[in-house]
């Protein structure tokens, strides 16, 4: 991944002194891109991924399987979900503090100068952060609490821009909430759903049978996920790029192409799974096809998301 990163760094600082002429500034003043600033915005993606795909694994999939039996609920153990999501906010408060205490220390500055200056905002999302980690940390005590909390917690830190940011800020806050219900949440049938039927076959369900009913129960949540991924990802770059010829013309804009590039294979790898892959679900041998081709549908997903963070730290267009 971190070598990705640099190759995205080149290919943006590139495009960008192309654009602005030999030697000539950022425009505008604007800072370029920030190795840092992007390791932390992929941490955090990744955090919102698990505790998002956390629940999501948990409403959306494994509470619409029917008639599963006492050990396959074993074998799923939807509350193992919820250690996923615990590592979700954990790296979501690495990632909202990480930043700033980076720069307070290259900075030789107090570690409250480097926080947001909307002090009052941010303490009021990592107040829900908060009660998301006590909501997973409880899951097993208490597992109707422990979701409840956790799912409070979490769609509202999720959605806090919706109530605070502007235009471009708010259609971000939903599009990354349905991103990681569709990858996060694949992500976490993945390694608790998928691998964990593999691993051991339940008593009175056969292997097959029971991935095709895991990921029948997901599809109908993956397709509504990616129509409004689709949707706010459409707005939010027409929003950051203001022209069409700004595609070509700003690192920015090709950052998005090479973004759009691989968003374009993740949704040919789902619709290939969906159309081709899923109807032959529940014959024996296809719950290995379906682990290979969800396992290339997320390295792509990964592949984007690195994408995603260096794009967020770049300047927009002007």
């Amino acid at each position: 991944m971190i070598s990705v990163l640099h190759l995205l760094q080149e290919v943006a600082q590139s495009a960008q002194a192309g654009a602005a002429g030999p030697g000539a500034p950022p425009s505008g003043g604007e800072h370029g891109f920030s190795f840092r600033d992007a390791l932390f915005e992929l941490i955090q993606f990744v955090g919102w991924f698990l505790s998002v795909g956390a629940i999501g694994f948990r409403f959306g999939v494994v509470r619409r399987v029917r008639g599963m039996s006492d050990d396959a609920r074993r074998i799923l153990a939807p509350d193992n979900a919820a250690m996923l999501g615990l590592l979700g906010v954990v790296l979501l408060l690495v990632s909202y503090f990480g930043g700033p205490l980076v720069e307070s220390v290259s900075n030789h500055q107090a570690f409250l100068s480097a926080l947001p200056k909307n002090r009052g905002q941010f303490e009021s999302r990592m107040v829900f952060l908060a009660i998301a980690l006590v909501g997973y940390l409880i899951v097993r005590a208490s597992s109707t609490l422990g979701w409840a909390l956790a799912t409070v917690g979490v769609v509202i830190a999720a959605l806090f821009p919706l109530y605070t940011g502007r235009g471009a800020g708010k259609v971000n806050a939903v599009h990354v909430l349905a991103a990681s219900t569709w990858l996060g949440t694949l992500l976490v049938l993945s390694i608790i759903g998928i691998r964990g039927v593999l691993k051991r076959e339940p008593s009175g369900t056969p292997r097959a049978m029971l991935v095709a009913d895991l990921v029948n129960s997901f599809s109908p949540l993956a397709l509504t996920a990616a129509a409004f991924v689709a949707a706010t990802g459409l707005t939010t770059a027409w929003m950051h790029l203001k022209r069409i010829s700004s595609l070509w013309t700003t690192g920015y804009g090709i950052t998005l192409i090479i973004k759009l590039i691989f968003v374009l294979i993740v949704v040919v790898l789902g619709g290939w799974n969906w159309r081709r892959v899923r109807p032959t679900l529940g014959d024996l041998g296809t719950e290995e096809t379906i682990r290979r081709s969800s396992t290339m549908e997320l390295t792509f997903g990964a592949i984007v998301l690195i994408c995603t963070a260096v794009l967020v730290t770049l300047p927009s267009p002007h």
